[in-house]
């Protein structure tokens, strides 16, 4: 009777460990955020600053590894090498989702292939041009694009960026045309800008206010929303310029591998929300020129993912924008 009593105790004790490991609190250790771009780029501020944040509340260090290149498949491939464990995630932005529609090589379907965990801010593109252009609004930049065709130039920090994109869209919305520069890193095209190497530009909100603010660029437009911005109050939108429905916003968010348990999917999720309630990562975000959003779920950022990948997937094929 001992040794079957024995053996009984042994067996309760094991289960109740393995209950113990199943129902392990996320995170039990450190989260890793791969970002699929430069420190000190609008994504790379944005995902420190939720990264910060997610280590207060929850106790757990949260830390940004950067892994730039050849349209976000450095990034994915990395993200695809670690367990899908919870404990690795990746920021998902508006410019990597068509990735695999630049790049051959780059094997990716973004809306079936990833767990989405959800979308924490959007951000807008201003159309900005160097000061000694002679234009003050969006109709004198078309009329001047338009009167000295192939003249003028946009930079952007690389194909498929959102400031290439904007720029094929403008130029195929309203019939000009201007010469694509890119450059290995957008701080470069947006130097060459305010040097007048380049004319105009689409610069994200991120980093637009403060260009304005100090007189290196001249801003025309908002670009991608219908109210102002609140860093940018006397710039007008397109729209209320007459040109409706040029959409360049951006947004990121976060994706897990698509086997990654969903209680580590969901705790994430819930913790994103939790934070993005909090008036000063609201504050942090808006000061870093992002717009936060409150309330994320998997499934919206899932339905935007698929979607903004289909729109921006379909404006590459019709530019006939690509890497290789």
């Amino acid at each position: 009777m001992t040794f079957t009593f024995g053996k009984l105790a042994l067996a309760a004790t094991l289960a109740l460990a393995a209950i113990g490991a199943r129902a392990e609190t996320w995170p039990a250790r450190p989260v890793r955020i791969i970002v699929p771009y430069n420190a000190g780029t609008p994504p790379d501020i944005s995902s420190r600053i939720i990264a910060q944040k997610l280590t207060v509340k929850l106790g757990q260090t949260f830390y940004v590894d950067n892994k730039p290149g050849a349209s976000g498949s450095l990034a994915a491939g990395d993200l695809d090498r670690y367990p899908a464990d919870g404990y690795t995630a990746m920021t998902l932005l508006t410019p990597v989702v068509v990735g695999p529609a630049l790049l051959s090589s780059f094997k990716k379907d973004f809306a079936r292939d990833y767990a989405p965990v959800g979308q924490y801010d959007w951000t807008y593109s201003v159309l900005v041009v160097t000061p000694s252009l002679p234009v003050h609004d969006v109709k004198g930049l078309i009329e001047l694009l338009r009167a000295k065709p192939d003249t003028y130039s946009f930079p952007s920090g690389g194909y498929g960026t959102p400031a290439h994109l904007a720029g094929e869209l403008f130029k195929q919305r309203y019939g000009v045309t201007a010469t694509h520069v890119p450059y290995n890193q957008f701080t470069a095209g947006l130097a060459d800008l305010v040097a007048g190497r380049v004319n105009f530009m689409f610069l994200t909100s991120t980093v637009a206010a403060a260009q304005v603010q100090g007189g290196k660029v001249k801003a025309l437009a908002i670009a991608s929303r219908d109210s102002r911005l609140p860093g940018l109050p006397d710039v007008p939108t397109m729209e209320e310029q007459g040109f409706k429905g040029f959409d360049v916003r951006n947004w990121d968010g976060f994706v897990m591998r698509k086997e990654t348990p969903k209680d580590a999917v969901a705790g994430f999720t819930r913790a994103l929300n939790q934070i993005l309630a909090d008036p000063e990562t609201r504050k942090a975000l808006a000061d870093a020129g992002a717009d936060p959003v409150p309330n994320t779920t998997a499934e919206q950022f899932g339905a935007l993912i698929a979607s903004e990948q289909a729109r921006l997937t379909d404006l590459v094929r019709q530019t006939a924008i690509k890497i290789d």
